[in-house]
């Protein structure tokens, strides 16, 4: 997959979540609908599948079932190790800053919250986040410089929710969720670096998105910490690997 398609997943993205997003921030600022009612909520979740739809319209192998079967279901041995290592550093990070758990969210509430950001409100954006634009733009140039560019590009497709009145992302300032999406650009794209799976990326993205909903965030020192300490090892495992790819392409040279 070539730039091209890039522009054209991108395109695709942008022109079904907006028009959806924008649509809904339109109904609820100019009738009596309110966010939260059936038509509105429609229009929305149509709205989340955007990278989703875009990134099946981008699957050019033939045949296309077995194409998208290798698309959505790969997955490279021991990935699910390096899923976990993220899923503790998260959790540490994002506990130990707040040490506040919000009292709403009961056991049964996460698991339900947790299976809706998964495949509904959240998680279905890796199969074009991580299944297209990511790995797309890591061939061109380095990972640190692909998890910042595929994090900007991620704020700015949220930016409609901050028009949307009564949305729920509005109780947090835009630049501070575009700051953590960024972050989470490097995690995620680790994850998906180490295992090629986009359904470990898919229930990271949902659980991240829960359990920030699941504490009282508090930006303080440990936060910070815990968030520069996850980006770094991110990096280091791209370097690692980076590295094996490297000796590996060495020595299939030197056989030769």
């Amino acid at each position: 997959m070539d730039i091209k398609a890039v522009a054209k997943y991108l395109a695709i993205t942008f022109a079904v979540t907006y028009s959806c997003w924008w649509g809904v921030a339109a109904l609820v600022r100019y009738t009596d609908l309110v966010y939260g009612d059936i038509l509105p909520t429609i229009i929305y979740i149509i709205g989340n599948f955007g990278p989703a739809i875009a990134a099946l319209c981008c699957i050019e192998k033939r045949p296309y079932l077995r194409a998208l079967k290798t698309f959505a279901f790969s997955y490279k041995k021991h990935g699910i190790w390096f899923f976990l290592l993220f899923f503790a550093l998260v959790t540490l990070t994002v506990g130990l800053s707040s040490l506040e758990w919000n009292p709403q969210m009961t056991a049964l509430n996460f698991f339900i919250s947790l299976i809706g950001s998964t495949f509904i409100y959240g998680g279905e954006e890796e199969l074009g986040w991580r299944g297209v634009l990511q790995p797309t733009l890591s061939k061109k140039i380095a990972f640190p410089v692909a998890a910042l560019a595929c994090g900007v590009i991620w704020a700015v497709w949220h930016l409609p929710l901050w028009f949307i009145e009564g949305h729920p992302n509005q109780s947090m300032p835009f630049w501070v969720q575009a700051v953590l999406g960024i972050f989470l650009c490097f995690w995620l794209g680790a994850v998906y670096e180490r295992s090629k799976s986009l359904p470990l990326c898919m229930l990271f993205h949902g659980y991240v998105n829960v359990l920030l909903s699941s504490f009282v965030l508090k930006i303080n020192w440990v936060l910070i910490l815990g968030i520069l300490l996850t980006t770094a090892a991110a990096i280091v495992l791209w370097l690692l690997n980076k590295r094996q790819a490297n000796s590996a392409d060495g020595s299939q040279t030197g056989s030769e």
